[in-house]
C-alpha cells in the first residue's frame, strides 16, 4: 500500500520513476557528539574487511545486492576499499573498487557545495550574497523582503517552488544534445513561495543554480572547474560530472525488474550538477580522507579552509535543535535518525535510475563510509545500521531526561493536515489523542507518537516527529520520515450538508483541504448524488496528472460533452471503453465495478504495484470486473460502504458510484488518512 499512496499523483510510466532522480537527502544524524576518546570505532583494516565480508555474505543482503563497492576511512587511512558482486552479468567481470565506476546521484551535491565553498574561501563569493548578484540582471520573483542568499541555496532553504527532474532529464538517445546549464536554469526559473531561510525543501534546482554561480565567478564550465580544482588535486582520476567514453566503458551495468540490461544514459542539463557525478569508491576514499583531516592535496593546498569544512560539517538549519536538517552539502534525513546510536553523523544519499549510494561521516572521529551499488534496494540502510551497531553501540534518545507531557488541549494546536513541500501528494494528518500523545495517519502509515519535548515526539520505533512554529507561535511545519518539511494546511471550509460526524467527513474534508475538491463550500455537497462516467474520468485523470490526448474517440455522444478530452484520453490509453453502437454514455452514472477497472488500469499504467490476491467476494460482480474489484479490495480503496457479511465481502459492484464513495477512493489514492 505504501508504494501506491506515494506514487499515484505522479505522471505515467517513466515520469513516475524520474521524479525520484537526484532525490535522496542525507540519511542519519545524532543530536550530541560524544567524546571521540570514549568511542571504539573501526581501527584495524583486517577487522573492517571481515565485518564487511560477513555483512555482504548475509542471505538477505545477497538477495538485494548486484554490483556493490564500499570504502571505509579513518584519520586519513583507508581501512577498506572493496567490491562485491559482478559489474556486468554478460562478461562476469567482478567489481573493482578502483576501476568500476558508479553513478552516485545526489551525493554529487557534496562536491557542488565544495566548489562553492572554495570560492567562498577565496573571497569571490559571500554566503550572504543575494543570488541576483550573479544572474545578469534577472530579478527573482520574490514577494518577501528577504532575498535568497548563497547560504540559502547550500542549505536547501531558498523558499523556491519545486523544480525537479522530469522525463526529459534522462537522455537515452546518443544523438540528442542536452541543453547547457545556463539554458536549463533560466528556462523555468522558480518563484519564491516561502520566506527564504525559514523552511527546508530538498532542492535540486538550488544546487544547479550553485553550479551556475561557480561557473560565473570562476569563468570555467562547472565540469572543468571540478576536474581542475577538486578531482585532479585529490587524485580522483576516475571521477567526473561528465560520462566520457573512457569512464563509460567502466560503468557498472544496471538492470530492470526482468533482468534486462538498461542502456547507458546521459543526464540533462549537460552538466547536471545535482546528480550526474560518477566515481569509484577508491576515489571517494581519497575525498573522505581529505575532507575529514584537512590534509593538503597533491598541489600542496588543502581542499577547503578549516572554516569551510566546519560549515559543511555543522548543521545550518534545524526544525528543532534535536532534529537538524542540513549542513552545507550534507543533510540529516529523518528515516534513519534513531539508528545513529547517539553519535554525531552527517550524511548524503543518492538515487538515480539503476543506482543508489550513501556517504556518511563522523567528523568527531574522522571516520567516513561510502557505499554505492547498481540496484534500488535499501542495502545502504542495512549497512548503516549494522556499521553503527557494530562500531558505535548505543542508543539515540530525544528530549531531556525529565519531560512532563503537555495536556491534550495544549497539543490540539498541532492537529491538522500537513502536505510535503516538495511532493504535495505526501500527506499526514495529526490529531491529539491524550496527554503527551499524538496520532498520525497518511502517506507514511498510521503511527502513535509520544511527546519527549515541547515540539518533538517519537513514534513506536523511536523515529522523531518535530514541529516548527512562526514568530507568533503558530504551528507552520512538521518533519517526520519525509526528506523535506510538510506545511500545515488551512482547515477545510466544509459543506453545509457534511457535519463533522458524517461517516464520510474524514474523506471529504481532507480532500477539500488539499484542493482536490474545488466545489463551492457554501452549497450542499450532495454526497449521495451519483458520479457520471465523464465526471469520473475528468477527476481521476486530473488527480493522476495524465496529459491530454489529441487522438479522437469514435463516439457520437461526446461531441458536446465537457468531458470530451478526458474521454478521448482514457480511451487512447486503454483505460475505458465505449458502451456500444458508437456511444460512450458520458452522463450515465458509473458503476462501482467500472470505476474499479479504470483505477486498476491507471495504477498499472503508472507503474504502481497492484497487490495480487483473492478475497471472498459476494456474488454480483460481472466476470470482466472481478479481478479489478479484487485489486481494489486488496488496496483498501473504499469507504465504510463496503460490508462483510457471513465471511463474504459485498463491494456493491453493480451499484452506481456516489460522490461520498468517490471522495473516499480519491483520498485513499493519495494517502490513507484516518
Amino acid at each position: 500500500m505504501k508504494a501506491i499512496r506515494l506514487n499515484v499523483m505522479c505522471k505515467l510510466a517513466l515520469t513516475a520513476v524520474i521524479l525520484f532522480v537526484f532525490t535522496m537527502g542525507g540519511t542519519a544524524f545524532a543530536q550530541t557528539p560524544s567524546s571521540p576518546a570514549q568511542l571504539p570505532g573501526p581501527a584495524d583494516p583486517k577487522e573492517v574487511e571481515s565485518f564487511l565480508d560477513q555483512f555482504f555474505a548475509r542471505e538477505d543482503i545477497m538477495k538485494k545486492a548486484g554490483a556493490v563497492s564500499v570504502a571505509v576511512v579513518k584519520e586519513g587511512q583507508v581501512l577498506a576499499n572493496k567490491g562485491y558482486g559482478i559489474a556486468n552479468k554478460s562478461s562476469g567481470l567482478p567489481v573493482d573498487p578502483d576501476q568500476t565506476v558508479f553513478r552516485i546521484a545526489s551525493v554529487s551535491k557534496v562536491f557542488t557545495a565544495v566548489a562553492a565553498m572554495q570560492l567562498v574561501d577565496q573571497g569571490k563569493i559571500s554566503l550572504k550574497d543575494n543570488i541576483e548578484k550573479y544572474l545578469d540582471g534577472y530579478k527573482v520573483r520574490n514577494p518577501f523582503g528577504t532575498p535568497v542568499t548563497v547560504s540559502d541555496l547550500l542549505a536547501h532553504a531558498s523558499g523556491f517552488e519545486v523544480r525537479d527532474p522530469d522525463s526529459d532529464s534522462i537522455v537515452f538517445d546518443p544523438s540528442v544534445q542536452p541543453p547547457s546549464l545556463e539554458k536549463e536554469i533560466f528556462k523555468n526559473f522558480p518563484p519564491v513561495l516561502r520566506k527564504p531561510g525559514e523552511s527546508y525543501m530538498y532542492d535540486n534546482f538550488a544546487y544547479s543554480l550553485l553550479a551556475y554561480i561557480v561557473q560565473k565567478v570562476s569563468g570555467e564550465e562547472f565540469t572543468q572547474y571540478t576536474e581542475k580544482h577538486i578531482f585532479e588535486p585529490l587524485g580522483m582520476t576516475s571521477t567526473s560530472f561528465a560520462l566520457s567514453d573512457k569512464l563509460k566503458s567502466r560503468l557498472a551495468s544496471t538492470y530492470d525488474s526482468s533482468g534486462n540490461e538498461l542502456p547507458v544514459y546521459r543526464l540533462s542539463s549537460k552538466e547536471a550538477p545535482a546528480g550526474s557525478m560518477i566515481a569509484t569508491t577508491g576515489d571517494m576514499a581519497r575525498f573522505m580522507s581529505a575532507f575529514l583531516t584537512g590534509a593538503p592535496a597533491k598541489d600542496g593546498k588543502p581542499l577547503l579552509s578549516p572554516a569551510s569544512i566546519t560549515a559543511m560539517s555543522s548543521y545550518q538549519l534545524a526544525i528543532q535543535e534535536q532534529v537538524p536538517d542540513t549542513t552545507y552539502g550534507f543533510e540529516a534525513g529523518a528515516y534513519l535518525s534513531e539508528k545513529t546510536n547517539g553519535q554525531f553523523v552527517i550524511a548524503k544519499g543518492g538515487d538515480i535510475l539503476g543506482f543508489s549510494s550513501l556517504l556518511w561521516l563522523l567528523p568527531q572521529q574522522k571516520v567516513g563510509v561510502f557505499i554505492t551499488y547498481n540496484t534500488s534496494a535499501n542495502i545502504r540502510d542495512d549497512l548503516f545500521s549494522a556499521f553503527m551497531d557494530h562500531y558505535y553501540p548505543g542508543k539515540t534518545s530525544f528530549g531531556p531526561s525529565a519531560f512532563s507531557p503537555q495536556p491534550t488541549a495544549k497539543l490540539e494546536q498541532l492537529g491538522g493536515i500537513y502536505s510535503d513541500l516538495r511532493s504535495s501528494s505526501l500527506l499526514m494528518k495529526i490529531k491529539a489523542t491524550g496527554n503527551g500523545t499524538l496520532e498520525g495517519s497518511g502517506s507514511f502509515g498510521h503511527h502513535q507518537f509520544k511527546q519527549v519535548d515541547q515540539y518533538v515526539f517519537v513514534d513506536e520505533a523511536g523515529k522523531p516527529l518535530a514541529f516548527k512554529t512562526d514568530a507568533q507561535g503558530k504551528v507552520t511545519y512538521l518533519k517526520y520520515v519525509n526528506v523535506s518539511y510538510s506545511a500545515k494546511l488551512p482547515a477545510a471550509a466544509g459543506f453545509p450538508d457534511i457535519p463533522a460526524n458524517h461517516p464520510y467527513a474524514g474523506y471529504i474534508y481532507p480532500l477539500q483541504t488539499i484542493k482536490l475538491l474545488t466545489e463551492d463550500a457554501s452549497k450542499p455537497f450532495q454526497p449521495l448524488s451519483t458520479v457520471s462516467r465523464g465526471q469520473f474520468l475528468h477527476d481521476i485523470l486530473q488527480q493522476f496528472n495524465v496529459p491530454a490526448s489529441a487522438q479522437p474517440a469514435p463516439f457520437k455522444d461526446i461531441l458536446s460533452s465537457p468531458y470530451k478530452t478526458d474521454i478521448q484520453t482514457a480511451v487512447a490509453l486503454g483505460l475505458a471503453a465505449g458502451a456500444g453502437k458508437d456511444r460512450f454514455e458520458p452522463e450515465r452514472a458509473i458503476l462501482r465495478q467500472e470505476a474499479a477497472v479504470i483505477i486498476t488500469r491507471l495504477l498499472k499504467a503508472s507503474n504502481v504495484p497492484v497487490p495480487p490476491g483473492k478475497n471472498n467476494l459476494a456474488p454480483g460482480t460481472d466476470a470482466w470486473a472481478v479481478s479489478a474489484v479484487q485489486n481494489v479490495l486488496n488496496m483498501k480503496l473504499y469507504g465504510p460502504e463496503v460490508l462483510v457479511e457471513n465471511g463474504q465481502i459485498d463491494y456493491g459492484s453493480t451499484r452506481p458510484l456516489n460522490k461520498q464513495e468517490f471522495a473516499a477512493i480519491r483520498l485513499l489514492l493519495v494517502a490513507p488518512i484516518e
